[in-house]
C-alpha cells in the first residue's frame, strides 16, 4: 500500500502549491457566465464557492468571468434575464428543485446550439424532473431521484456498467482525501495529467442516476466501503455532448477547501476551456497533485472565512485524521486490527500535548483458555506515555516498562520542526505495530 500524504487544509501548514502565473493569451477572453442563488442546505455555501470559482478562471488570465444569481425557486424571476446567448460557457453552481419554463428553455437552447456547460459538484443536484438537464448531466443525484431517473452508472473493467436496483440517487461518506484515477487519458482535459492523483478532503459521490447518454467517463474513485461507500469505482468527471454543445461534469468541490486543492483546479479550468472551445492550452502545472500528495492554494483556502480564523499555532489537529487514515489502511494491509495513537508535544520535554486516537475494527481482546485479554486502548496510550518520557521508540527498556506495556514495541517517535511527533499501535504483533506506526509518523512529518 504505497503511503498517503494528506497536506491538511489548516492554515499552519505552509507547504502549499503556489499560485499559478497568469497564462498569456492572444485572443479575447472566453466569455464565462457562472450560476448560483440556491442550494439544499447550508452545507453547499455558494456565496463562497461562486468566488473561489471565479478567481479560480481569472487567474488563468483566459477568461472574463460574470456571475449571474437566480432567485431561490418560487421567488420572483421577473428581474432574473441572463444572455446565455453573450457567453460562451456557462458553470452551474447552483442547486434548485426547478426553474421556470423560459429560463429552462433558454439554457437548453444554448447549450443545444453549440455553447459550453460546465457543472459543479452539488450542481448535479438540481432539477430532478427536467428531463433536458439530466441528459446534460448524465448523472445526479438527491432532490427525491430514485430508480425512475435511470440507472446507477459506475466504472468497471474499463468501461460504464449500469445498475438498475431499486432505490435513491446519490450518496457520500465523510470528507476524506482520496485518490482519482484517470480513465480517458488522451482527452484534451485530462492529456499530460498523472493517471492517479490525490484529491483534498471531499465529498466522494457515489449511487449517482441518469440517463448516461453519450457520457464519457475521464476519471474515477474508489467509494471506500470503510467510508460508507459503495466498493466500486465512481464517476467523478465526466463530458458529454447535448446537442453541438460540450459538457464537462465534476463530481468534486463540496467546499473552499476542496476546491483549493490544485487537482480540481487544474481540471475545472481546463474542462472550462474544453467545454467553451472543444480544446485546452492550459499547461499541466509543475505542482500537480501526485498519486500520495494532495496540493492546494493558500490564497484560495483563505477565501473561507473559517479557514482564515482558524489558529496558526497547531497544525496537529488537521495532520492528526490523515495520520490515523494511514494507519488503518496500514494496519488492513497487515490484517490486523487495535488502537492507533497519534500525539505531539512541542519543546523537548512533555509539558502538555495534543493526541487523537482511531479503534481499528476492535478496541480489546477477549480472554481465551491460555492467556488473558488485552485492552488495546490502555496498551496503545500507554506506549505513547512511555515514548513521551523517554523520547525513545516504545519497548526501549530505558525504565521498567509501566503496567500495560508489558515491554512490547509498537511506537514510534521523531522530532519534528518544534517538538516530538508520536504514533502508536496495538494489536497486531510488535513489528506489525510498528509498521503501522510509521505509516502514521510518516503523515505527521508532512507538515509538524
Amino acid at each position: 500500500m504505497r503511503r498517503f500524504v494528506f497536506t491538511a487544509l489548516l492554515a499552519a501548514l505552509w507547504s502549499p502549491a503556489l499560485p499559478a502565473a497568469p497564462v498569456a493569451s492572444k485572443t479575447k477572453p472566453i466569455r464565462v457566465l457562472i450560476l448560483d442563488g440556491q442550494s439544499a442546505g447550508p452545507y453547499h455555501d455558494w456565496r463562497l464557492t461562486t468566488a473561489v470559482l471565479k478567481k479560480e478562471l481569472e487567474d488563468t488570465g483566459l477568461f472574463r468571468v460574470t456571475v449571474a444569481t437566480s432567485p431561490r425557486f418560487g421567488e420572483d424571476f421577473s428581474g432574473f434575464k441572463p444572455e446565455f446567448g453573450s457567453y460562451q460557457v456557462i458553470v452551474s453552481n447552483i442547486d434548485a428543485p426547478d426553474w421556470p419554463s423560459d429560463e429552462k428553455a433558454q439554457l437548453e437552447q444554448f447549450v443545444e446550439s453549440g455553447g459550453g456547460l460546465v457543472v459543479v459538484h452539488g450542481a448535479d443536484n438540481s432539477f430532478p424532473d427536467w428531463p433536458a438537464f439530466n441528459q446534460m448531466t448524465g448523472v445526479g443525484g438527491w432532490r427525491g431521484r430514485s430508480e425512475k431517473a435511470g440507472p446507477i452508472w459506475y466504472f468497471k473493467d474499463g468501461g460504464l456498467v449500469p445498475d438498475d436496483s431499486a432505490g435513491p440517487a446519490g450518496s457520500h461518506g465523510l470528507r476524506l482525501p482520496f485518490q482519482v484515477v484517470t480513465r480517458s487519458p488522451e482527452h484534451p482535459i485530462m492529456k499530460g495529467l498523472p493517471r492517479v492523483w490525490m484529491h483534498a478532503a471531499d465529498e466522494l459521490y457515489a449511487t449517482l442516476r441518469g440517463p448516461g447518454k453519450d457520457m464519457t467517463v475521464l476519471a474515477t474513485a474508489h467509494s471506500d466501503p470503510k467510508n460508507k461507500g459503495t466498493d466500486r469505482d465512481e464517476p467523478s468527471m465526466v463530458v458529454l455532448k447535448y446537442g453541438k454543445g460540450r459538457v464537462f461534469h465534476t463530481t468534486m468541490g463540496h467546499d473552499v477547501a476542496a476546491l483549493s486543492c490544485v487537482g480540481f483546479m487544474t481540471t475545472f479550468q481546463r474542462g472550462t476551456e474544453w467545454a467553451a472551445t472543444g480544446r485546452v492550452t492550459q499547461r499541466v502545472p509543475a505542482d500537480f497533485p501526485s498519486a500520495e500528495t494532495v496540493k492546494f492554494r493558500v490564497d484560495i483556502a483563505e477565501m473561507d472565512p473559517a479557514f482564515v480564523k482558524a489558529p496558526r499555532t497547531n497544525s496537529f489537529d488537521g495532520l492528526a485524521d490523515a495520520a490515523l487514515l494511514a494507519m488503518r489502511r496500514r494496519a488492513d494491509e497487515l490484517k490486523i486490527e487495535g488502537v492507533a495513537i497519534v500525539a505531539y508535544f512541542e519543546g523537548d520535554t512533555i509539558q502538555s500535548w495534543s493526541s487523537k486516537m482511531a479503534v481499528v475494527g476492535k478496541m480489546k481482546t477477549l480472554p481465551v483458555q491460555e492467556k488473558k485479554g488485552s485492552n488495546l486502548l490502555a496498551i496503545a496510550y500507554a506506549k505513547a506515555s512511555e515514548m513521551a518520557d523517554t523520547l525513545k521508540d516504545s519497548g526501549s527498556n530505558v525504565r521498567p516498562p509501566m503496567t500495560g506495556e508489558f515491554g512490547w514495541s509498537g511506537g514510534v517517535i521523531v522530532r519534528g520542526k518544534k517538538g516530538f511527533l508520536i504514533a502508536a499501535f496495538s494489536g497486531g504483533k510488535s513489528e506489525d505495530d510498528v509498521k503501522v506506526s510509521r505509516a502514521g509518523v510518516a503523515e505527521l512529518k508532512t507538515g509538524l
